[in-house]
């Protein structure tokens, strides 16, 4: 491993090989997070969403394990406070166990279990509506390359990495938890499975009335037909009491959305039954996390190869070529105003740097190479005038 990298990393925490894994494993999770919504939204294979379901525990498990272990050996060596606050421990926290346990645990027990759409599990993930919400906090992870990328990047400037870290993490976190409190207030809560049940009953009880106006029972059922597979893929089955099949949806489409059937049959009528799944609020609510990555990865990005930049130029690069011109008697730069940003503190400073300090620096280095005295003499103003 090269020094850069081991710059990267804190030698308190695990050893490098691990902290490498970690890092690999945060970019494989980003990966799998855009590939679960995907495969929600466009509505691929009950199998292909099982092993999506397995990797995700998988990765759960390891953050899991990868915080306790940080936090063991941080105990140990008496920074545990260090990394939880200043390592950005907490997001490690946020982004193990309450993943682990409220979503991709009970997602996998139920899968294994082949619960099904049974109201047992139906009711169980409505009460875990929170599982929902906090699924996007894997995007958090985002965090831990920042800081990797920003100890890369600027190797000589803490100030910008920790700055640059700070600011996008205020920025995410504020994001997310914007998602987050938004998946409880209602009007505003997308993927909601109550409301979109509600919706969609009434636009099926809509379709019924209309064909029920039409006096031939064979036009009533082509109508609802028509109107069904015109709108979302979502109704399974609509039929009468007496055994009337009105509408059903092809095999393939049956045995995929059946397992994300509301539980039992729902009355759109007093003698009709309907069969719905409520994939398309799932599918909503995946768009919303995917639009939501994407702008997380537009902060981030404008952040790390904008502002970084930005930072630099007008902050840190004075503050270095100054705090190094006053440790260094050799080093006389000065510090490069740039132009519109005079009246701002750091080059105000630095206007008083280069027109004060580096001349009576260069008089105060010249009398004691004069006078043959070592760096560290003693000259008064007295003896400099």
């Amino acid at each position: 491993m090269s020094e850069r990298w081991k710059k990267a990393y804190n030698p308190d925490h695990l050893p490098g090989f691990i902290e490498t894994a970690i890092i690999i494993c945060i970019v494989l999770v980003i990966g799998h997070t855009v590939v679960e919504d995907i495969a929600v939204i466009y509505h691929w294979s009950h199998q292909t969403l099982f092993y999506l379901t397995v990797a995700a525990f998988v990765f759960d498990i390891i953050f899991t394990f990868e915080f306790v272990a940080r936090s063991l050996v941080t105990l140990k060596h008496g920074h545990f406070k260090h990394y939880m606050l200043s390592e950005r421990g907490w997001i490690d926290l946020l982004t193990s166990f309450p993943l682990l346990f409220l979503v991709s645990g009970p997602a996998l027990f139920f899968y294994l279990t082949d619960s099904g759409s049974d109201s047992a599990l139906f009711n169980f993930l409505i009460i875990l509506k929170t599982a929902k919400a906090i699924r996007v906090t894997r995007i958090l992870r985002l965090i831990r390359v920042i800081k990797i990328l920003g100890k890369i990047q600027n190797t000589e400037s803490a100030m910008t990495n920790r700055h640059v870290a700070t600011i996008s993490t205020i920025s995410v976190v504020s994001l997310i938890a914007v998602l987050v409190v938004t998946s409880f207030v209602p009007g505003i809560h997308f993927g909601d499975h109550t409301a979109y049940r509600e919706r969609r009953m009434a636009e099926i009880s809509g379709v019924l009335s209309a064909a029920n106006a039409l006096p031939n029972g064979v036009e009533q059922s082509r109508l609802i037909g028509q109107l069904i597979k015109a709108g979302p893929d979502d109704v399974l089955r609509l039929k009468r009491d007496n055994g009337e099949v009105l509408f059903e949806n092809s095999p393939g489409v049956l045995s995929e959305l059946n397992w994300t059937a509301y539980p039992g049959d729902l009355r759109v009528a007093s003698d009709v039954s309907l069969r719905l799944s409520f994939h398309p609020a799932d599918a909503e609510h995946a768009k919303l996390n995917t639009v939501i990555l994407l702008c997380i990865l537009a902060i981030i990005g404008s952040f790390m190869f904008l502002y970084t930049r930005i930072f630099a130029q007008q902050i840190a690069d004075p503050i270095y070529v100054m705090e190094k011109g006053l440790r260094e008697w050799d080093y006389n730069f000065e510090v490069k105003s740039l132009p519109g940003r005079e009246s701002e503190e750091v080059f105000k400073l630095s206007r008083v740097y280069n027109a004060r300090w580096l001349p009576l620096k260069s008089q105060i280095h010249s009398y004691r190479k004069e006078k043959g005295e070592t760096e560290k003499s003693v000259l008064t103003i007295e003896g400099l005038l």
